[in-house]
């Protein structure tokens, strides 16, 4: 697959949400959060990657485009913003899944609309 990155100009004209990721210090540390430009954040369980998605065993569809995008400050080209497929826990092998991926997944489930279909 190509690569899918996009540079800012791109990424304002997919119309595709992107999220700027940005960590914060709270009274437990420092924690990630981000905001939401171009759209509302997807309805999924989780987002991942393109390798992401063929490893846990839904891999991305040959037309299918991207949910989301993730902004990448330390990437040294212009080609900056990540693309992410939304994807939901019924979808997922959860034997191939991070300690992360996995505690994303609990804390999401149900966060949203399911698709019609399962799909």
């Amino acid at each position: 697959m190509d690569n899918l990155w996009l540079n800012k100009y791109q990424a304002e004209r997919s119309g595709k949400p992107c999220l700027l990721p940005r960590q914060i210090q709270t009274d437990h540390g420092w924690v990630w959060e981000g905001k939401w430009t171009g759209g509302p954040e997807p309805v999924c369980d989780i987002l991942l990657t393109f390798t992401r998605c063929r490893v846990l065993g839904c891999p991305v569809g040959p037309r299918e485009a991207p949910a989301a995008y993730l902004y990448k400050q330390s990437e040294p080209t212009q080609f900056r913003y990540i693309p992410f497929w939304a994807r939901f826990i019924e979808q997922i092998n959860l034997s191939q899944a991070t300690e992360l991926e996995k505690a994303v997944l609990a804390r999401r489930r149900g966060d949203g609309v399911r698709p019609i279909g399962g799909r």
